[in-house]
């Protein structure tokens, strides 16, 4: 799957606001956003992954850590993942201005951003979570988290980021079913690992980065 950017698909319809190829395009496309659509999208999760070149990360944040997860997204990019810019956008800005959004209808806006989270949730073969002080009251993170994550006990496909300024006891008990990590070079080897789990042998070639290049985290 090519690295999807929700800026590209910003003046465009609805119905296209992803390309050909993705995970849950045909439902996206066929279906309105009824209250079964999140529903409809998730059971095509169950389609294999074997078709993909590369794996996916899915970053995980609140809206004020944008730049910490911008610059995960980076290393990933620089270690040969894809990756999911579309919920780097905290306001998801790519819906705004769209005559779902414009209904003034809150549950049809609700129902939009959900649809719009799942499908790079779908299109994602790992998550890392960004964790930091902000993250306390994140209802979106666990799930994104536990969305990606395998379902077995211990998965390899799900890690975090822990920012240094929270105490080891604030990290949420369900990161450990993961891979936790506190620095750059942390998150670059579990990158490397799962790179060559994914492909082992293969030659490892950057991903395409367009955007700046966010400093270090």
């Amino acid at each position: 799957m090519p690295n999807y950017d929700w800026r590209r698909y910003a003046d465009l319809p609805w119905r296209d606001r992803f390309p050909e190829g993705v995970r849950g395009i045909s439902t996206w496309r066929q279906v309105r956003l009824v209250e079964n659509v999140a529903f409809r999208l998730m059971e095509e999760r169950e389609e294999t992954t074997a078709r993909l070149p590369r794996p996916c990360l899915f970053v995980s944040h609140r809206q004020a850590d944008v730049n910490q997860a911008l610059r995960i997204a980076y290393l990933a990019c620089q270690e040969g993942f894809d990756y999911w810019l579309d919920v780097l956008d905290p306001a998801l800005s790519g819906l705004l201005g769209s005559s779902v959004a414009g209904t003034g209808n809150p549950q049809q806006s609700a129902m939009a951003i959900a649809s719009i989270i799942e499908m790079g949730l779908l299109n994602s073969t790992h998550v890392m979570a960004v964790i930091t002080p902000n993250t306390k009251g994140s209802q979106w993170i666990p799930y994104e988290y536990g969305r990606v994550k395998d379902p077995v006990p211990i998965s390899p496909h799900a890690a975090c980021w822990v920012d240094r300024l929270p105490a080891p006891s604030s990290v949420p008990e369900y990161l450990y079913l993961g891979t936790i990590t506190r620095s750059e070079s942390e998150i670059k080897t579990w990158l490397k690992a799962e790179v060559n789990a994914f492909k082992p042998g293969g030659v490892v070639v950057p991903c395409s980065w367009t955007d700046r290049v966010p400093g270090p985290i």
